[in-house]
Formats: C-alpha cells, structure tokens, sequence
C-alpha cells in the first residue's frame, strides 16, 4: 500500500480548471462560480429594456426607501404700503417598500455534469438571466403604467392628492376598437398623448416609448415616420425598424402588460397588491416615460451563488435580488389604450 501511495500512480492533489491559482477551497470551485455569475450578469444587461433606465436607490439600514415632495411657491404683486403675505409650500412624500427577495434556483444532482459541461453552466446562466431580466422590466413598466394613470384630486373616487403645482399622468383613450392596429389613428394617439404632457408643462426630453412587438410593425407602416419625405434617416421598412416617433426612441418590448395578473411575486397585503394589474390598466398599447416617473430601490442587487447542501444531497444555483418601484412623479408619464 506504501509503495502505492508513493509511486508514479499517485498523482497527489488534483489538477482542475476550476481551483484558482491551483487552491481547493473545499467547497465549490470559484472559477465555475464566476463564469455562472457573469453569464447572468451579462444576459440581464442584454434583455433588460428598464435595468440602464431606472435610477436604483440602494436600500440599507431600513426596508423603505422615501422621495419628499414639494409643492409649488405662489407669486405676488407687492402693492407700496402693504405687508405681502407670507406663501405656503405644500410639502408631501412617497416611499417605496422592499420586502421581497425573487429568486430563479435549479439544482444540480451531478457535480462533475456541472463542472465538465460548460454549456450546462451558460444555458442556466442565461435562462437566470433572462427571466429575472423580463422580471425586473415588467414590474417596472407596470408601475410606469399605474403612473400614468394617477388622477389628481382630493384621494378619494380613485384620484390621489398631491401637492400644489404637481399634476397626474396623462392617459389617451383611442376612439374605436381595432384604432391600436392603425398606424395613423395609433400615431395621433401618441401625438395627442405628447401634446397633454407638454402642455403640463413638463418637458419630454429624455423620455422613451415602449410598445409592444405589434404596435411597433403598425408604426413601421406610418409613411410619415418611414418614408423619408417626411422623416430622413428615421426608419427603413426593408430593415424592419422605426427610430422615433414625436422625437422619442421607441422601445419594443413584450413586457408591457397585456392582461389583468393578480398575485404578482412583489404584490403583497402591505403594499396592497401594488404590483398586480387590472383589466384596465392592461389595455395600454403605448407608454412614454421619464426616468422621474418612477422611485426604485434595491436591497440585494443582482447576486449569483452555487453551494453543496449536505442536507439536499446535491447543488443549488442560484440567482436572486431585492428590489421594489412605485410611481414617483406621475406628471411624467402617460399612456395610450386601446378600446377592448
């Protein structure tokens, strides 16, 4: 046995591409770690529409997140001899609550199949990323949508109050059924939908519109946003894109809802379902937004981590976050909705 332990069949520590530097660390091999961590990493950056849109606060010491609000300073004409009266600022906040970690898991029963295999490694990497990614942007564009939708009033008969000088968002109603499939009649909605922003006085510049797959072909077949008569180097049909309409880039994503969803992941009795999506708010067919429209803020960014439970008898990959979106300033954002 002595003879076997020091011979030329002993090959003393293992050689493997995982150990860095050639050190076992004894449990899992950090090398794998990080090509798994940057394929999720990486695929979230490429399939997130919202993740270089939104400013994430980050969360720490406490589980909210706050905006204070100022209202409006009322002008006046000094009259000689007469003490000017003192103004009244509004002052209000909003907040934000992050309470709830999301996670995409897979297990791995065969270590070696994990370690040998490198596409098994890239697969889970973009499947996390992917979905946490499509996540992420949906409950973004949901809370895009709830802010467009914000009436002001007195906060009762679903408006909201807000302080002197802040205004709610802008919601346009296409006329008839079958109006989100025409690319003129879609056009004047988003047209009309820009004016009433503008004409609250808020400035569009910096803002974008998102569209799903099916209203941005019907806007590829608007002349006046192709044809370059009307608008030089702003589209090609052949190619399949259109840049801007009314001087915003357009988005086309799949993650704008298109029906009522109710037990959303981030919904909960605290923060009274504010994630979930009713019929109406699913009938959107466009939404222009600026990065002030939402407050965002995260806990736990983006993490990825694969370890051995000796309880589970196998290995756990995982990919999670904590993060949490309401509406911020609904002045500064707006949507177009279809009839049915």
């Amino acid at each position: 046995m002595s003879d076997l332990l020091s011979g030329p069949f002993n090959t003393g520590a293992l050689t493997r591409s995982g150990h860095q530097f050639g050190v076992d660390t004894g449990t899992v091999n950090p090398l794998y770690i990080e090509e798994y961590g940057g394929e999720v990493e990486s695929q979230i950056i490429k399939t997130s529409v919202m993740k270089q849109f939104v400013n994430m606060k980050t969360v720490r010491g406490t589980d909210t997140v706050t905006n204070d609000r100022i209202g409006s300073t009322s002008l006046q004409a000094v009259t000689p001899g007469v003490r000017p009266e003192p103004g009244v600022a509004e002052f209000d906040n909003v907040s934000v609550k992050v309470d709830t970690i999301i996670l995409a898991r897979n297990n791995v029963h065969l270590l070696d199949d994990f370690q040998n295999h490198y596409n098994v490694r890239a697969e889970l990497g973009m499947d996390h990323g992917k979905i946490i990614g499509r996540f992420f942007d949906e409950a973004m564009l949901i809370q895009g949508v709830k802010a467009a939708r914000i009436v002001k009033g007195d906060g009762t008969s679903g408006t909201t109050k807000l302080p002197e000088g802040w205004k709610g968002g802008v919601q346009i109603d296409l006329g008839l059924a079958g109006d989100e499939i025409d690319p003129d009649k879609l056009q004047r909605g988003i047209e009309d939908m820009c004016e009433s922003i503008e004409t609250n006085d808020v400035e569009i510049e910096g803002a974008v519109l998102f569209v799903n797959p099916t209203q941005y072909y019907v806007l590829m077949r608007n002349d006046k946003l192709i044809n370059d008569q009307f608008a030089t180097g702003n589209g090609n049909y052949a190619q399949g894109t259109v840049l801007k309409s009314c001087g915003l880039p357009i988005f086309k994503t799949n993650r704008l809802p298109q029906e009522a969803i109710v037990g959303h992941y981030l919904s909960n009795a605290g923060n009274s379902s504010a994630y979930d999506v009713s019929a109406a708010e699913a009938k959107v067919v466009a939404l222009m937004m600026m990065p002030k429209a939402l407050l965002a803020g995260e806990t736990i960014p983006l993490t990825s981590k694969v370890y051995y439970s000796d309880v589970e008898l196998q290995w756990f990959v995982d990919s999670y976050l904590a993060f949490g979106v309401t509406p911020n300033r609904a002045e500064h954002a707006g949507v177009v909705n279809k009839v049915v």
